[in-house]
Order: C-alpha cells, then structure tokens, then sequence
C-alpha cells in the first residue's frame, strides 16, 4: 500500500494588524494525485476584508534555525476575488510576502499555487520527502496566512485528495471521506 503522512504542526509569531475576520477558518484543498511526481496542487479560500492585503508564506519551521521555508519551490502562484484575477506582487525585502488589493465586495481571496517537491535530499522540511510510493508531507509547503492575526487564531479546514490506492497517516482528525478525498475537522495554525 502506498502511504501519505502529513503533518500540521509549526509555529509561527504574528504581531500586525490584517483585515481577516479571525474567527473565519481558511480553507485549503490540497491535491496529492500528483505526488509521485512530486508535484501537489493547492486551493486555499481565505477570509479577507476589501482593502490592502499581506499574505505569508511560513517562513521559520520548528526544529530549523533560520528562515528555511521552501519558497523557491512554491509556483503557478494566483489569486482571485469574485471571480475576477488580482494583480499581487512579493514584497522587495521579504520574499515570504505577497501584497495584494481584495476589491470593494469581496470577502474571500481563492489562492492556487502549486509545491514542487525537491528531489535532492539537501535541506530539513524542504529536502526530498516523496516517491513513487510515499510522501511524507508537510502543510506548511502549501499554506498562504494572513500577516497579523494571531497563530491562535487562524484555523484551517483541509482536505486531501489521495491518488488512486495511497492511505494516509496524520494527527489530523478525520471530519469525512468521499470519492478519495478526506477533510479534516478544523486546526489552528499554531
């Protein structure tokens, strides 16, 4: 049997003001069926205010001491709010923010971005973690959050989209499974 293990554990400090209800969970789909080609295709829906908005890539992982995040191999980055595309951009100094302008009557920002896994076994989180018949994964690789709101207060709903035969391991609790797609019931950030 083919196994997938995932891990949603990693802290993360967060000081500044942001326009997300902090009460709202964000919602990310992730899609595994690509992961013996060591490629995962994400959707998140993040609550958000109109306005100027700051996203964040994890940068600091427990148990790494600098800012590893696996950024680099984040690609197909897009954003939309009522179905419209929005123009973003990465900040100049921090390469782990995108500034982007949720429009007047939007209050969720759709992300899609796509982790490319590294094939090289350099690296801690971000060094190779996935075969052709197991990836051990961690959320962090797919996740966009809020600058500002506390990590206690950002919670997620996830689903995982399995390829065909793999199960899966995680200290996630199971909400449901239907057509090879499982969600979890919801998790804080932290």
């Amino acid at each position: 049997m083919h196994r997938l293990l995932l891990g949603l554990s990693f802290s993360i400090a967060l000081v500044a003001q942001s326009p997300i209800s902090p009460t709202a969970p964000i919602a990310v789909a992730l899609d595994a069926t690509e992961a013996p080609r060591h490629i995962l295709h994400a959707k998140l829906s993040i609550p958000a205010k109109p306005g100027a908005l700051t996203l964040l890539y994890p940068k600091w992982l427990p148990g790494e001491h600098g800012p590893t995040g696996p950024v680099t191999d984040l690609v197909n980055l897009r954003f939309t709010a009522n179905g419209k595309a929005l123009a973003w951009r990465r900040d100049l100094v921090d390469m782990y923010a995108l500034h982007l302008d949720v429009p007047h009557g939007a209050n969720t920002v759709e992300a899609s971005l796509d982790f490319l896994s590294p094939t090289g076994s350099s690296g801690f989180s971000s060094g190779a973690s996935v075969t052709e018949k197991l990836a051990v994964l961690s959320w962090n690789q797919v996740l966009l959050y809020p600058k500002g709101a506390q990590s206690d207060s950002i919670s997620y709903i996830a689903s995982l989209k399995l390829p065909a035969g793999w199960g899966f391991g995680t200290a996630l609790e199971e909400a449901s499974s239907a057509g090879g797609t499982v969600t979890f019931k919801p998790a804080s950030l932290t």
